[in-house]
């Protein structure tokens, strides 16, 4: 099979077209990733400038508490008593520490 003159002159006047056809779906691509990059770049601006929301709310040491915990009548300031509810928060003391008084001078 071989190629006619006719096939030829088919080809040659739409070879324009067909050039035209590529360069646009080549430009589509480079347009839509420029898109996208737009995007990108105005969200991350609106996280650098906005404020960002908590979905859940956590207990923290901040929380205040139900009045049951049998402490004196005040209730103000932090409590500095000692915790029943974490016994391995005790700070470490020296046994060694204070047993013996020099008073020789």
């Amino acid at each position: 099979m071989s190629v006619q003159p006719i096939d030829v002159q088919v080809l040659l006047a739409r070879l324009n077209q067909i050039g035209r056809e590529q360069a646009v779906h080549r430009d589509a691509l480079v347009q839509s990733q420029a898109v996208a990059a737009d995007e990108i770049a105005r969200k991350s601006a609106e996280q650098g400038h906005g404020v960002v929301e908590v979905s859940t709310e956590e207990e923290g040491p901040e929380t205040v508490g139900d009045g049951s915990g049998g402490g004196s009548g005040g209730g103000h300031g932090p409590h500095r008593g000692h915790d029943e509810s974490n016994p391995g928060d005790e700070p470490f003391r020296d046994p060694e520490l204070g047993q013996n008084v020099d008073v020789t001078g």
